[in-house]
């Protein structure tokens, strides 16, 4: 058992060669004052930009965003904290899942003992700042509830989920193919979606062809921590899903999920790491997400399934989620 767990599939292999791994006038919310919707829930466009304003005040190095003209990524951060809450909350009653409040205080207390000062000369990445702006935005115990539970959902599936699938990657632009990769892997998923037969044999075509792609992969998130957290493990069965694992690396890829369960038994191989629990705890969200629905003013952008996060348009999300004609979704 412990071979099986610990061997590399073909595809972590794949993604690990290619630099993959993980290291967050349109239809919208008919209210104008509205930021998003959440099942029933409104979040308010003054709610968001009050906690703007706050941010502004609490983190200095927000100056530095306001320089380069990226204050939408700071609304668009606070915007997602709001609606994964929501998601949280919805997750948590509906699977009786709670945190110790010593538990909450004692992380609160390291998280406002985290916060550092930036450099002022603009050198700090638009992404760091991003993130220490929304911790000292939001009260440290509500991101430290929210952090214990997300770490709690993911710990009680590493082991249990596992997930079925056949992949192909988008590496390159292969002989006749035009379009940027993003483009590419779209393209494929369509095709891919057109039906389980059909999609079988586009993935058999590449593998003949020599492409990275391979047919009847299973994994759990506890035997590949490094994608733990990617729509992989989020999208439903009879689905097919075309991702960018890692904004920073060109390469997409496209799966056929065949089958996901959670009947898994705990292993005693299984690493307990709070990052990876917490990354898949994250991703479960994805299923509430759209049980609930999620509608995110144009003002913001979309709501971007592949990343559980808000994109600034559909042509910046990292990833679709489709369904395969004429199978029943599970």
């Amino acid at each position: 058992m412990t071979t099986v767990i610990r061997r590399r599939s073909p595809f972590v292999a794949s993604l690990l060669a290619l630099g993959l791994v993980l290291g967050a006038c349109a239809s919208g919310p008919s209210q104008v004052n509205t930021a998003a919707i959440v099942g029933g829930k409104t979040i308010g466009v003054n709610e968001v930009q009050d906690l703007v304003e706050k941010a502004t005040q609490a983190e200095p190095a927000v100056r530095v965003l306001a320089d380069q003209r990226k204050l939408a990524l700071l609304s668009r951060a606070i915007l997602r904290q709001l609606v994964l809450h929501e998601l949280i909350e919805d997750y948590s009653a509906k699977q009786r899942i709670t945190v110790e409040p010593a538990a909450v205080t004692e992380l609160a207390e390291q998280i406002t003992g985290s916060f550092k000062e930036f450099p002022a000369d603009g050198s700090a990445s638009p992404e760091a700042i991003v993130q220490q702006a929304v911790n000292r935005t939001f009260p440290a115990d509500y991101l430290a509830h929210d952090y214990l539970l997300l770490a709690q959902f993911g710990t009680a599936q590493l082991d249990k989920l596992s997930v079925t699938f056949d992949f192909t990657l988008v590496a390159a632009a292969g002989q006749g193919q035009t379009g940027s990769l993003r483009q590419q892997a779209l393209d494929k998923a369509k095709e891919l979606s057109q039906g389980l037969a059909e999609a079988a044999k586009v993935i058999d075509a590449d593998v003949a062809a020599g492409a990275q792609a391979a047919k009847g992969e299973t994994l759990t998130p506890g035997a590949a921590p490094d994608i733990a957290g990617t729509v992989i493990f989020g999208a439903p069965a009879n689905s097919v899903i075309a991702f960018q694992p890692n904004p920073e690396n060109a390469n997409w890829v496209v799966a056929v999920i065949l089958k996901r369960t959670q009947d898994g038994k705990p292993t005693a191989e299984a690493q307990n790491d709070p990052r990876v629990a917490t990354s898949l705890g994250r991703r479960l969200l994805q299923t509430t997400g759209q049980d609930l629905g999620i509608t995110i003013s144009p003002r913001y952008g979309v709501w971007d399934i592949a990343d559980m996060n808000v994109a600034g348009s559909e042509s910046e999300t990292l990833g679709v989620v489709m369904p395969i004609k004429n199978t029943p979704q599970q």
